[in-house]
Order: structure tokens, then C-alpha cells, then sequence
């Protein structure tokens, strides 16, 4: 394969292709550079890198690239890919609270010696004052992914701000739309001044078919 970029010309070196798989992922292409004349290691890497910023923006973060000499009109340019698993960061499956006013099934309806009982439609905890309801514990998954960029934009970071509190509009990972409500953000630069995200996220299954009082079929 033949790239140029910045007055280099560089060629794929045979059998260079390398690839190792496992918690950190890593491809590594070598590359013969030359420019017509005298090479300058950094300057072929410099060339080889904006190639790659240029057309491939989502490697940018796991990136690196590496120049030295083979002669004065060669240089060897090592690019390597480096990723390493980050989803999700942490999790947590221990369940969240929430607060039914409605039953999801009744199992029967009983009532005293003489008396009618009387049929409230699957309401919680009915009273002469409303409806109490109950606080019942259900499946719930809070996870966080962590990803790093080389710069953040601030139309980013507003994009981020305008979907905490919402909830997935189409299939994502694996959940069903309306399955996962993104609860923000949160990040800096590290010493190396990549910006370091962590997404935080909630999830739960989706109910379907539910019967409410005499409406049944609510999805």
C-alpha cells in the first residue's frame, strides 16, 4: 500500500503486519519512507502521523508513531495501534428503588364475611386520602465507560450537557431503545494532556404490554 504525505512517500514493508489480541489490543504497520533525497527520521514520522490524523480520526487516541533511519535516503516508520479495553470501567448490578402505584398483576381479590370487596384496579395502598403505592426494588445496571480523545471541543462538551437525563432513541451496545439514560459526565486532561472522559449510565429492561386500571396493551 502507497501513502504520501508531506513529501514522503512510503510503502507497506513486506511481512510487517503485526497484531496481538488479548486485554490490550495492538496492530502494528512498518513502513519504508523516502523523499527523493536525504530522510529525516522525525520528519517522516511527522508525515506518516498527519496521514493518519487526516484519515483516520478515531485512531488518533490509540496512535503512536516512530521514525529511524535504514540508510541516508530511507527511514523505517513504525505506526502502532494500542487499545485497551475500557467498556464499561465499573458496574454496578445491585438494583434501584422505584415507586409502583399500580400493581403488575393481581393474584386475588378477598373480602370479609358479608362484604364486597372492593375492586380498585390494581392501585397500591388505596385510601380514603389517595393512593400510597409501594417502594419495591427492581433490576437495574449502573455502569461507566471511560474513553480518551485528543482534544474535546467545547460544542462537545455542550452536546454532553444537552443529553444527561436522556434515554437511548435507537439500539445501542445491548439495549433496546429506551433502555439506557445517560447520567453525564465527567474528565480532565491527564499528564500526557489527552482529555480523559468517563461517561456515567443507568439501565433497565423495558416494559411492555402493561395493563393499567381497564387500559391494557400500554407499551
Amino acid at each position: 500500500m502507497g501513502i504520501a504525505s508531506g513529501g514522503y512517500n512510503f510503502e507497506l514493508a513486506a511481512l510487517s503486519k503485526k497484531a496481538t489480541r488479548g486485554k490490550s489490543n495492538s496492530d502494528t504497520f512498518v513502513y519504508v519512507g523516502t523523499n527523493g533525497g536525504v530522510v529525516d527520521p522525525a520528519g517522516a514520522a511527522d508525515a506518516l502521523l498527519a496521514y493518519y490524523r487526516a484519515t483516520q480520526v478515531n485512531l488518533i487516541p490509540f496512535l503512536q508513531v516512530d521514525g529511524e533511519h535504514i540508510n541516508e535516503k530511507h527511514a523505517l516508520v513504525t505506526a502502532s495501534i494500542n487499545r485497551t479495553k475500557l467498556d464499561p470501567v465499573s458496574f454496578n448490578t445491585t438494583g434501584a428503588s422505584t415507586h409502583l402505584n399500580q400493581s403488575l398483576l393481581t393474584r386475588g381479590v378477598y373480602a370479609a364475611p358479608g362484604k364486597v370487596a372492593p375492586n380498585y384496579r390494581g392501585a397500591i395502598g388505596v385510601s380514603d386520602s389517595g393512593v400510597a403505592g409501594v417502594d419495591v426494588t427492581v433490576p437495574a445496571f449502573e455502569f461507566s465507560v471511560r474513553k480518551k480523545f485528543e482534544f474535546v471541543s467545547t460544542s462537545y462538551l455542550l452536546a454532553m450537557v444537552a443529553m444527561t437525563g436522556r434515554v437511548n432513541s435507537s439500539p445501542w451496545s445491548i439495549f433496546a431503545p429506551g433502555e439506557a439514560l445517560f447520567l453525564g459526565g465527567e474528565g480532565g486532561e491527564d499528564d500526557q494532556n489527552w482529555v480523559d472522559v468517563t461517561y456515567h449510565f443507568a439501565a433497565r429492561p423495558n416494559e411492555t404490554n402493561l395493563t393499567i386500571g381497564n387500559i391494557a396493551g400500554v407499551p
